[in-house]
Order: C-alpha cells, then sequence, then structure tokens
C-alpha cells in the first residue's frame, strides 16, 4: 500500500514536471517568434544595402503608427527586440495600432553626432539619416503608415543616433526616447543641430559604467570615445530646445514595493505651453546600462545593474501615445 501511494505521487510529480515543462515550451516559442516571426525588409542607401527586421500585429487598424527602434553597439537589430523584452511588439498587438521596426546599424553601430568614436560607421560617415528616411518611405509605400506617427527609440549609441535625428531631422518624427545616453561636449560633437523644439524621453542609470551619468570621457574596450555631458546638462539642452520651464514639472517615484518608501527611481515631466512639446527625464539611481523591462534580464555584469521597478519600454509607450 505504502509503496503505491509513493509510486503515485511520483507519476504525479512527473506529471506536474512535464505540465511545466510544456508551459515553457510554448511560452518559449511565443517569445521568440516561432509563430509570429519577425518581417525581413531591406532598402539600398548610397550603395550599401542595409536591413531591417519588423513586426507587424495580426490585426492592425488602418493608418498605423511607425517605432523605429536602434540597437545599441555590436547589437543586431533581433537583439534590440530581446532587450527590450519583445514588449513593444505585445504593446502592438495590444492596441492594434503601430509596426515596429528594428534597425541593423553598419557593422551594428551608428554614425552619431560623436567626432570621436572608433566606429566603422564614424570613419566610412555612414549616412544613417538616409537610412532612416529610407525605411520611413518604405513603410509609407508598403503598409500606408501615418507619417505623422513616427516614434524613434534607441539604446546606447543608439540613442545616440536617435538624439542625433532630433537634432536634425526632428520634423519627421512625433516623438523620441533615448536610453543609456549622453550628448557629447561642444568640443566632441560634429552636428549642427536646427533647434526646433522635440518630445523626448530619456531614461538613464546613475551607476552606468559605461555611459558615465555625471559626464565625462568614455573609455570603451580600450577605444575613445571622447567626452560626453552630464545626465543633466544633457536633460537641459533637450529643455531650452524645446522651451520647457525648468521649473515647472511633476515628479512620479519608483518605489520597490507599494507598500514600500524606498524609491529607486524618479521620472519628471515637463511641459511647453508655448512650443506644445513634452520632455520626461527618468533617473534611475541604481540602474546600469540597460533597458530596464519586466520580460527580460540581462546576464551582463559588467552592464551594471538593471532596475526591477522601470519598465521601460511601457513608459515610452505612454509617452508616444500621450502626445497630440
Amino acid at each position: 500500500m505504502f509503496k503505491k501511494k509513493r509510486i503515485t505521487k511520483m507519476v504525479l510529480a512527473l506529471l506536474g514536471l512535464l505540465l511545466v515543462l510544456s508551459c515553457a515550451v510554448v511560452w518559449y516559442a511565443y517569445r521568440w517568434n516561432v509563430f509570429h516571426p519577425l518581417k525581413q525588409g531591406k532598402v539600398v542607401v548610397g550603395g550599401l544595402e542595409r536591413t531591417f527586421v519588423y513586426h507587424v500585429p495580426k490585426k492592425l487598424k488602418g493608418r498605423p503608427k511607425l517605432i523605429m527602434g536602434y540597437p545599441g553597439t555590436k547589437m543586431t537589430a533581433g537583439l534590440m527586440q530581446v532587450f527590450t523584452g519583445h514588449e513593444f511588439d505585445e504593446l502592438a498587438d495590444r492596441d492594434e495600432n503601430a509596426i515596429i521596426v528594428y534597425l541593423q546599424g553598419y557593422k551594428s553601430n551608428w554614425n552619431d553626432c560623436r567626432k570621436v568614436a572608433p566606429y566603422p560607421s564614424k570613419k566610412l560617415n555612414i549616412d544613417d539619416v538616409a537610412f532612416t528616411e529610407k525605411v520611413i518611405s518604405y513603410f509609407a509605400d508598403n503598409y500606408s503608415i501615418d507619417k505623422h506617427e513616427v516614434f524613434a527609440v534607441g539604446f546606447s549609441n543608439g540613442g545616440s543616433m536617435v538624439m542625433k535625428l532630433a537634432k536634425l531631422k526632428p520634423e519627421w518624427f512625433k516623438g523620441f526616447a533615448a536610453i543609456g545616453t549622453n550628448l557629447p561636449e561642444d568640443s566632441n560633437n560634429d552636428c549642427t543641430a536646427v533647434n526646433q523644439p522635440v518630445s523626448l524621453i530619456y531614461i538613464n542609470g546613475e551607476e552606468d559604467p559605461i555611459v558615465p551619468f555625471r559626464g565625462g570621457r568614455i573609455i570603451l574596450d580600450g577605444d575613445d570615445f571622447g567626452v560626453v555631458k552630464s545626465a543633466e546638462e544633457t536633460l537641459m539642452y533637450w529643455l531650452n530646445s524645446s522651451q520647457c520651464d525648468i521649473n515647472d514639472f511633476s515628479v512620479k517615484p519608483f518605489h520597490t514595493s507599494k507598500s514600500s518608501k524606498e524609491i529607486t527611481a524618479y521620472q519628471y515631466n515637463y511641459h511647453s505651453p508655448a512650443t506644445g512639446k513634452r520632455i520626461s527625464f527618468v533617473r534611475i539611481t541604481d540602474g546600469g546600462h540597460t533597458i530596464p523591462n519586466r520580460n527580460f534580464r540581462i546576464p551582463i555584469t559588467k552592464l551594471g545593474a538593471m532596475n526591477k521597478e522601470v519598465d521601460a519600454p511601457v513608459l515610452i509607450w505612454d509617452f508616444f501615445m500621450s502626445l497630440n
């Protein structure tokens, strides 16, 4: 009798394990695009074939928005989807109102506004602005996107590329989002801004080991990327550019739990009545060089900690959707 009970418990335990594994396989298949794979696209810019991957919701409203993702250095376009936890895709599926495109940098980097950048894209002066324009046209031609509803999101070097677009081509976009980056110091800047106001959300970690939160020189793998402004100086640039009152803002704290008084991040929200533009700055006290989100944790210790309370894709999505 005792032996039968023991066998029954073992069988139930085995069935439970198989159920868990089955659920894991289904979730894995969903998460890694087995049933809804990313589509492939390409355009030719300056004689170079440039590529991108994109997610189209199975149900999509007419005249969809376009959200463009720019990955960081050494990242593929697909990794931008992974590092954001597939959340932009999920949000697009939920609202059925946007196409998400992840652009591939030239040899996995972008020609941003830094004079000092030992990237192939910088050395060869790759025209990533023209690449962006071609991709927007691709989706206008093939999916009839609303060209007044185009947004750009970038991380690290990709975030710097987004800031370059905000400086040079603000009229192409309704909103911008930059994560883990700061503007270059004036002596390290090779972009001449058109000085038009923009709406931008800017997310940085105070413990970022790659891009110094308080400004300074960036040295990565022995390469010199020049000097960048501090996060606060970068914020001031965008506030002044968009004519926001620096003394008129709201603050949202992020607590470690609903019952805890410990705060790990703050979101500062500014608005310009004169221009109608909005600037939002998310300052993460314990944040490293990461894209905080609820679905994906980066197992790379040299990038620093990932905040558990801030969900960057959701904050960015909500910011974009709130713009007039």
